[in-house]
């Protein structure tokens, strides 16, 4: 279980947040309804409110870490807040007035006096809600700074070449310094206490004097780590450029044939896809029209992408290039491509294009998380230049994954690299929570509408 939660640990700010948000909301709801009305208040609506509150909040970036006191950030947490409580009240108000009158029910009285009353006391309670909150989670945001942004740097003993290394992959995750020590000097040679541990490239590097020093360190509950679970750990990704043979991949490396987590993803892939494919048709129908009234040509785009353990699958997506945008070859795309059309611009910001895809995860063929499928014609040449690059075959393809939601848009061999690496520490883990995460960031995403955020 230890090897599966380095994600989660690295997020306790976020848990510790959400979890305080749902007992708020749990707490002020009953309490209020109980002085109000004498009576216990239906503990489903309870709950249901409570774990919208906080899945809508983690969208809305609320449980961020509050970088400085200004009056923008204050700003940017008011507005938040705001939108909170209008989108709960209204999704209140409407299952109790709009849905009737939506679906024509004759027996519903709409100005029912008790459900005026039950209404007023929603919205005067969600008001409390998030008064009690947003004031919770500023200050929580600012302790959570003061604390976990004041960290002591690291020790690397090793040497120089993979010292650079490092050194260049923290740059992508703006990481934290590190103190390179070589593998020639004696660890006595520094204070230790003034540094969070030790980073060790191999331990047969270590000579005779210095790996009773670092024994006697370890004992003193000084933090002794090897330099991949290290990385894995911090920025939870796994460079290929740290892996030094096959046998660091198999130790980590999960059987994915008769895992329970594997079925209990397809039992989830099933399941939301099926959802999502019902809730979005309206939207699915008006991409159609917009795409077709811009010029006519095809909806639906389809390709040839490699899929598990290296067999060829063909996914869909709704167009969002010009006809023929590709007659000069395969070709990746890139941020500023003038190939893409104007409804393109849009539903590729929101990854609305992958839509279709979702009938590939039904029929089994793809997951709605894993690593995204690569062209055969470009995947060739990257199996030829990107160690370990076949390695991510070995899952099922996802319409979202982990490298799309934590690496921006990229369209080169070092993107692709940096983009393995979180596909390979994926892999490591795979996990339901992960792929729930992976989902609620998705979704983030979607609602931001980032155009640095869109992938392929």
């Amino acid at each position: 279980m230890k090897k599966n939660i380095p994600w989660i640990i690295s997020r306790r700010s976020v848990l510790i947040a959400a979890i305080v948000d749902f007992l708020i909301c749990t707490f002020l709801y009953n309490f209020i309804y109980q002085y109000e009305f004498e009576a216990s208040p239906n503990q489903l609506v309870t709950n249901t409110l409570a774990f919208f509150w906080i899945i809508v909040s983690y969208i809305l970036g609320r449980y961020e870490k509050t970088r400085k006191i200004s009056f923008a950030n204050i700003s940017k947490i008011f507005i938040k807040s705001i939108f909170l409580l209008f989108l709960c009240n209204f999704i209140y108000l409407f299952i109790n007035w709009g849905y009737p009158l939506l679906f024509l029910w004759n027996d519903v009285i709409i100005f029912n006096t008790d459900l005026k009353e039950l209404g007023n006391f929603f919205i005067r309670s969600s008001i409390y809600i998030g008064i009690v909150s947003t004031i919770f989670q500023f200050n929580f945001g600012i302790i959570n700074k003061n604390i976990y942004d004041q960290k002591k740097d690291w020790v690397f003993y090793g040497t120089n070449k993979k010292y650079r290394e490092i050194m260049k992959e923290t740059l992508i995750n703006r990481g934290e310094i590190i103190f390179w020590l070589s593998n020639k000097n004696n660890i006595k040679s520094i204070d230790i206490n003034n540094f969070q541990g030790i980073i060790i490239e191999d331990f047969l590097l270590i000579n005779q004097q210095n790996i009773d020093q670092i024994f006697k360190l370890k004992l003193k509950g000084i933090i002794i780590e090897d330099l991949l679970n290290w990385f894995e750990k911090k920025f939870h990704r796994v460079p290929t450029s740290l892996i030094e043979n096959k046998s660091q991949l198999l130790e980590k490396l999960k059987s994915t044939e008769n895992n329970y987590q594997i079925r209990v993803k397809r039992i989830g892939d099933l399941l939301i896809s099926f959802l999502i494919l019902f809730l979005t048709l309206p939207i699915s129908i008006l991409i159609s029209l917009c795409i077709y009234l811009e010029d006519g040509g095809p909806i639906i785009y389809s390709q040839i992408r490699t899929g598990y353990k290296g067999k060829k699958i063909r996914i869909y997506k709704f167009r969002s290039m010009i006809k023929n945008a590709e007659r000069t070859g395969a070709q990746w795309s890139n941020k500023e491509d003038k190939r893409i059309t104007n409804v393109g611009k849009i539903i590729r910001s929101t990854r609305l294009d992958e839509l279709p895809q979702i009938i590939s995860v039904i029929r089994g063929q793809m997951s709605l998380i894993g690593p995204r499928p690569e062209r055969p014609e470009i995947e060739e040449r990257l199996l030829n230049t990107i160690p370990y690059y076949k390695f991510r075959n070995i899952l099922k393809p996802g319409i979202s994954g982990w490298a799309q939601v934590n690496y921006p848009y990229g369209s080169s061999v070092d993107d692709t690299k940096n983009k393995l690496s979180y596909d390979i520490y994926y892999i490591n883990h795979i996990s339901f929570l992960l792929d729930i995460l992976i989902l609620f960031k998705t979704i983030k995403t979607v609602f931001n509408a980032r155009l640095n955020k869109q992938n392929n």
